[in-house]
């Protein structure tokens, strides 16, 4: 019934199987769309999403390495990255269009979903932080037992001194 593979000419096998994951997750589906026709949310408006989860890991402290499709170590935390940023997007899409209108005491309301859009952004992105911090921590903390990780303040503070520090 639903079709898992995207239509994203040159991208990455494993890209477009995250694609496939956000747009499931999502269900964004041209038989479950009652109100629109077709799919809401574009196959390459999906990919920036999951480009710009990624860009969000790796530019958020601790700076624990560069992570890719490939090597990103969790595959929920990237589609719930992604799919924030697709809510935002058509979040915006949303205020944008929306108008309300009224004639002979029959009120029309267009495009006024934002504020139920934000509910969701904000539910799924207080889940999405909290998940991003522990699994930063934890590959940093692995990190330091192996000696590449990243010390905090306490390390020097503290005087615990080994050798070759």
């Amino acid at each position: 019934m639903y079709s898992s593979t995207t239509k994203i000419p040159g991208a990455s096998t494993r890209l477009n199987e995250i694609v496939s994951v956000v747009r499931l997750y999502l269900r964004d589906f041209p038989e479950l769309n009652r109100l629109i026709q077709g799919e809401e949310t574009s196959d390459r408006m999906i990919a920036w999403s999951v480009v710009d989860a990624l860009d969000d890991f790796n530019s958020t402290p601790p700076f624990v390495g560069s992570y890719g499709l490939t090597n990103f170590p969790s595959l929920s935390l990237l589609r719930e990255g992604a799919v924030i940023r697709v809510l935002e997007s058509v979040g915006l899409l949303q205020l944008r269009n929306q108008m309300n209108y009224s004639d002979g005491g029959i009120t029309v309301q267009i495009s006024d979903k934002s504020q139920f859009l934000m509910g969701w952004i904000n539910m799924l992105r207080g889940s999405y932080e909290q998940k991003k911090v522990r699994i930063k921590s934890s590959i940093n903390v692995e990190q330091a037992f192996e000696g590449s990780g990243i010390h905090s303040e306490y390390f020097v503070i503290n005087g615990v001194y080994f050798s070759g520090y």
